[in-house]
């Protein structure tokens, strides 16, 4: 009987708990996390180790990969730590590679945020890109809104003068302004699904290296 009782007991409870949670409505109830999209603020937490070991190789210029399965917050981590370098002499460029589908893709983006981000006003983006990549005579496009729709393309059929051109222009801003430039790429691996990607990966070795 006592066993029954005490058994009787947390059926009760049980069943009161239910009731309190069917009472509650969902929008009283704040998700304690964000899926799907880069976070910030509030909404990171944790991996202050990770932040601190990042921040170091941003400020002593070394190589970092970083490689975890997809929603764990690579992305989340890069812009924390970029956005604490704001006002040292480091500038970081984030960009994202993942529409790229051939090397002339990745060139197009990486010359377009290199120059966009590394310029204080967007008036000085043509200026820049015509200063710093003049024997490519990049064309530049500008969208509907000029403030943030910026583009350059070159049309050029000497591969290896872009190659060199364009992946050397991060040391060519950095010289001329005497700050350093960390560069993040995001989906790096879309590379790997370029037309001859190995000989691409040998070409941006070739440069960086130095």
């Amino acid at each position: 009987m006592l066993v029954t009782s005490l058994l009787l007991t947390r059926v009760l409870h049980l069943k009161k708990i239910i009731t309190f949670a069917m009472k509650t409505k969902a929008s009283d109830m704040e998700n304690p996390f964000i899926y799907g999209v880069a976070t910030s603020g509030k909404w990171f937490t944790d991996r202050e180790e990770d932040a601190k070991r990042l921040s170091a190789n941003f400020t002593h210029g070394i190589n970092t990969i970083i490689i975890s399965p997809r929603r764990w917050g690579k992305t989340s981590l890069v812009l924390k730590v970029a956005k604490q370098m704001t006002g040292k002499k480091i500038k970081v460029v984030n960009m994202d590679v993942f529409s790229c589908r051939s090397e002339d893709d990745f060139y197009r983006i990486f010359a377009t945020e290199i120059i966009r981000q590394t310029s204080n006003k967007w008036d000085e983006w043509s200026d820049n890109a015509r200063q710093f990549l003049s024997s490519l005579t990049p064309k530049i496009s500008f969208g509907s809104d000029p403030i943030h729709d910026f583009s350059l393309s070159f049309n050029i059929s000497d591969k290896r003068l872009l190659n060199e051109e364009v992946l050397n222009l991060p040391s060519k801003i950095a010289l001329k302004k005497g700050i350093k430039i960390v560069v993040c790429i995001d989906e790096f691996q879309q590379i790997s699904e370029f037309p001859d990607s190995v000989t691409f990966q040998k070409k941006l070795r070739s440069v960086w290296q130095l």
